[in-house]
């Protein structure tokens, strides 16, 4: 499959979201978002519709970076957003999928305890690629 594509347009929002919302990330989180959302552009599952259901199946560290994947759009983008949570539930959410994700991952995955920390700014971040207006 020819990734490249999917890549461009990634970095292309992206780069339009640090616009729009004048948060800057640096390059570890930036081509994280990039490539994050570059794996899960055609996916018709994602993300998951009750995510406290997908922390039972989670086995490996990339079951957990899924989760936190998922959260990570819903709660910047307000998509599939279950009715019956708190406003912070996907951020709390995300943040332990990332962390548990670092743990499982052998050695500690530095850089998903990172995201659990930076999940707030990364939602700002992805925020804006919505109008302003809107």
């Amino acid at each position: 499959m020819n990734w490249q594509p999917y890549i461009r347009a990634s970095w292309e929002i992206v780069m339009e979201c640090e616009s729009r919302s004048q948060l800057f990330l640096d390059e570890e989180l930036e081509a994280y978002l990039v490539h994050m959302m570059a794996r899960n552009f055609r996916k018709r599952d994602f993300p998951p519709e009750i995510v406290c259901l997908e922390f039972s199946r989670a086995r490996s560290s990339e079951d957990f970076r899924q989760i936190g994947d998922g959260c990570l759009f819903v709660d910047a983008w307000d998509i599939r957003r279950a009715k019956l949570v708190n406003r912070d539930y996907y951020e709390k959410m995300g943040r332990t999928a990332y962390v548990y994700a670092a743990s499982v991952a052998r050695p500690m995955d530095q850089l998903l305890n990172r995201l659990a920390r930076e999940f707030s700014l990364l939602s700002r971040v992805l925020r804006g690629v919505k109008p302003s207006h809107v």
